[in-house]
Formats: structure tokens, sequence, C-alpha cells
């Protein structure tokens, strides 16, 4: 077994010859998560005996953007739906700005505002900033939704457009503190950002690809958020993640983890359309299960110490 830090997080990679020997149980030093990349199938049922879930390593968030918005609106419970009009209704004494080609100094202003944000995450890592020649110079294209309190800017997302699968794909976004507590800004720029796909003819809006252990360098609150703004989470290679593969994973503890994380893995069972379940891992036996949604068959609450 091989430990690395993964962004401060200790994992034990295994191969599927350890797997018998259980080698994090003789580490001699502290694990956080022991994980196998690529699990064969014949190995899955010996790993779920051990505790571990089978998953996609990366989930994509995706929603069929419909013919208009209030289509879309109409998909979602009352709630979600309500908070997301409040939001536009208190974002509208800002102005906002699509930018189809992102301007220079308009780009370095978000991606100060970004890694502000950033900075202010136990695990955050600043990947837009990676991203900035491509933003502006291509090969692939970019569009910027982009909100301004005066003239401070106070929100945007950089938007990448995907005509091969017809689809875009919101892929870094940023918000002001005050603006994302009193209006959640956020929600009003990704439904300008939507609106102007389907004026570009996209079938498909995904907030991106992100890693699959919730409570890491995603936060677990994202979960809710995205699943309230009318996203569903699929395995990203199931939507055109050329790289996109499994990993099983065995969390051991919540030390470096916030509590609770939370996993989207496949059921024992997996089912042919590739449904899956939400794993929930929390020193909190009683918290209540808010991390349901349609597109998960049910979640399971896993018990871990800190």
């Amino acid at each position: 077994m091989k430990v690395i830090d993964e962004h401060g997080l200790s994992v034990g990679l295994i191969e599927p010859a350890e797997l018998p020997g259980r080698p994090w149980l003789s580490a001699g030093q502290h694990i956080d998560v022991v994980r196998m990349l690529r699990p064969p199938a014949d190995a899955v049922p010996e790993l779920a005996e051990h505790g571990f879930v089978v998953k996609p390593e990366m989930l994509t968030w995706l929603a069929r953007l419909g013919s208009d918005e209030d289509e879309f609106l109409a998909r979602l419970e009352t709630r979600p739906r309500q908070d997301i009009r409040r939001a536009q209704r208190r974002a509208g004494v800002l102005r906002e700005v699509v930018q189809d080609q992102v301007e220079p100094e308009t780009l370095d202003r978000f991606l100060a505002l970004y890694e502000e944000r950033v900075a202010a995450m136990k695990f955050g890592v600043p990947y837009a900033k990676r991203h900035r020649e491509t933003v502006l110079n291509g090969p692939q294209k970019y569009f910027g939704v982009f909100a301004f309190d005066g003239e401070e800017l106070v929100g945007g997302c950089l938007v990448a457009e995907c005509p091969e699968v017809s689809a875009i794909r919101i892929r870094f976004s940023a918000v002001d503190e005050y603006w994302r507590t009193t209006a959640s800004l956020a929600r009003t720029l990704y439904f300008t950002a939507m609106r102007t796909a389907r004026s570009k003819g996209y079938t498909w809006a995904t907030l991106g690809d992100e890693p699959n252990l919730y409570g890491h360098l995603t936060q677990i609150g994202l979960f809710s958020f995205k699943v309230q703004t009318g996203f569903e989470a699929v395995p990203s290679q199931d939507f055109g993640d050329p790289t996109g593969c499994d990993e099983a994973d065995l969390v051991l503890g919540l030390t470096a983890l916030n509590d609770p994380c939370l996993i989207l893995g496949y059921p024992p069972r997996p089912h042919a359309d590739r449904k899956l379940r939400g794993y929930l891992m929390t020193a909190d036996e009683s918290l209540p299960r808010k991390f349901r949604a349609d597109f998960l068959e049910g979640v399971e609450l896993r018990a871990l110490p800190r």
C-alpha cells in the first residue's frame, strides 16, 4: 500500500491483490481514506464486504435546458423555485453583464475574487487561474457572466461551450460573501448563463465535473445547492469525460474531512441505468438525512469516528 497526501487528506492506495490482507489495519500511520483505483469487477463483492464504496471518481452535474426558463423552473419543487425567483429579485439592483468574449481586465478582476474565496476554504485549490489563457484565447470557447455593484465586481462565472455534446459547462464561479449570503447571487448568475446557452441553441447545462467526496475539496453544502437548482449528478464518464473512471473508497474517519461527508456511489448491485446511492459518513448518527434527491437510490447513513 502506498500512502499519499491529497490536498491535506492521507490516502492509502491499494492494489486488488492487497485487499485480502487489509494493509490499512497495520500501516503504522494515520490514513483517512483507503482507495482502489479502477477496481476490477471481480473485486467488487469483497470491497463491499470491507465497507468500500465503489463510485465514479468524478461527477458531472447535468440538467436539460428545456425551451425556456419557466419550463425549467416548473420541474423544481415549490421552495427551490421560490428561492431562485427571490434570488433574482434581490440581485436586480446589480448590473449584470454577459461577455461572449471575456475581456482580460474583467477576467483578472474575477480571478482576484475567485482566489479570495478559495483562500477561505479548508482545502481550496485555485484551479481557475490555470485556465486564464484558455478563457481568453482558446482553443475552447468561453463566455462569462458578471455582476457589478456600482463599479465593483461582486460575482461571476466562466462558462465553457461544448458543442460536441450540445452543452455548456459552468466551470468556475465566485461570489462576494455579502451577495452570497444576502441574495444567493450564484443562482442568478447560473440562470443567466443557462438563458444565454438557450439563445445559442444548446441542449444541456452542466455545473462542471467535481471530485466525488463531499467534505474535502468540494463542500457538502454544494450537493443540496445543486439539487435545488435543478441539476442531477451522473458519472463523468457517462457525459463526455474521456478520463472518467471508477474507484473504490473506504473512509476510515473524519479527522481531516468535514462531518458529515458524502459519497455518491453505486448500490451493491448496480442497476443497468447506473443510478447512484448516497453514502453519508458522520459521527452523529442522529443527523437528519438532508441529502435525498430523486436521482439517487436512497441515502445510507454510516457512523464514523471524528
